[in-house]
């Protein structure tokens, strides 16, 4: 007999060694995987939601900002100046063009326009009789149906260029 033993592992203790680590192994990459689908589907949704507080933002300023809003053929335009915003309205994105164009990828129904309470539905012949001071839209956002309202209140002086012969 050798007198000289060499220490090792068993092939008894390598086998449980080995499974204890491919069990370890097994947790940890499910763990990883149930975090990874949990934040993609969380910045996706804030991904889209992000898009429609974009477009109101943009909307609502450029409402506020306008000295006069016409409707335009498939959609609205919003003067200010020399500059014009044109928002077009399509069942599922709408493009807003200016300096820059914007296209905000969302689903649009139901979309009104009126002045003074007045629907106007049709384009008419002149700028006078296009323009708006309301406009509103359903958005269906995750199955969901959102109203969106927006209105300008004309100055009294852009309200008195459109009619000279007005009276307080």
């Amino acid at each position: 007999m050798n007198k000289y033993r060499a220490k090792a592992f068993t092939i008894f203790e390598m086998v449980i060694t080995m499974m204890i680590t491919a069990i370890v192994i097994g947790i940890a990459y499910t763990s990883y995987s149930i975090v990874v689908k949990s934040y993609n589907s969380f910045n996706n949704k804030n991904n889209d939601m992000a898009v429609v507080i974009d477009l109101d933002h943009l909307l609502k300023r450029d409402f506020e900002r306008a000295e006069t809003i016409l409707k335009d053929t498939d959609g609205i335009a919003l003067n200010k100046g020399s500059q014009v915003i044109k928002y077009q309205f399509k069942p599922d994105f709408i493009t807003r063009i200016g300096v820059r164009i914007d296209t905000f990828k969302v689903q649009t129904v139901d979309v009104a326009t009126a002045f003074e309470s007045t629907p106007v539905n049709e384009l008419q012949v002149t700028d006078e009789q296009n323009r708006i001071d309301e406009l509103g839209f359903t958005l269906l956002f995750k199955n969901e149906k959102i109203p969106y309202h927006y209105s300008k209140q004309y100055s009294s002086v852009n309200l008195f260029q459109r009619n000279p012969n007005a009276v307080n």
